[in-house]
């Protein structure tokens, strides 16, 4: 039996987000890889998954059932915290899309020109749940 299908979570989250954030914004970079810091190219989209936790345990504990996943998304923009702002409202309707809970509604702070956000989504998903399919 599989049992590692809890670590594509976060490819399969980051791919529909992409997919569907680049319609709207063509010229948003969307990344998993943490930049350490301020981006090279703006605007960028940065999703990352923190620590998911495992739920759901039968009573022989030999499956990974379920686990609650949350996911971050920061943007930074250089244009105006306007932008920024409407890049991060539309991450939020991508993630209630897929069903997320958004834990963290969008803060958004600007230094000099350049605007960041963070939100932060929690979902409970289950092995073989339409998520990770």
């Amino acid at each position: 039996m599989d049992n590692t299908w809890y670590t594509q979570i976060q490819s399969k989250v980051f791919t529909q987000i992409q997919y569907m954030m680049q319609k709207k914004y063509p010229k948003l970079k969307c990344t998993t890889k943490n930049e350490n810091g301020m981006p090279a190219v703006f605007p960028t989209l940065y999703l990352h998954e923190l620590e998911p936790v495992e739920r759901g345990q039968d009573l022989t504990n030999e499956t990974v059932n379920a686990v609650l996943s949350t996911m971050e998304i920061q943007v930074w923009t250089n244009t105006t915290e306007d932008d920024c702002r409407k890049i991060m409202a539309e991450a939020v309707n991508q993630m209630k899309g897929l069903q997320f809970n958004i834990i963290a509604m969008p803060i958004i702070k600007t230094n000099d020109k350049i605007s960041w956000g963070v939100m932060r989504g929690r979902r409970m998903v289950g092995n073989g749940d339409k998520i990770v399919q």
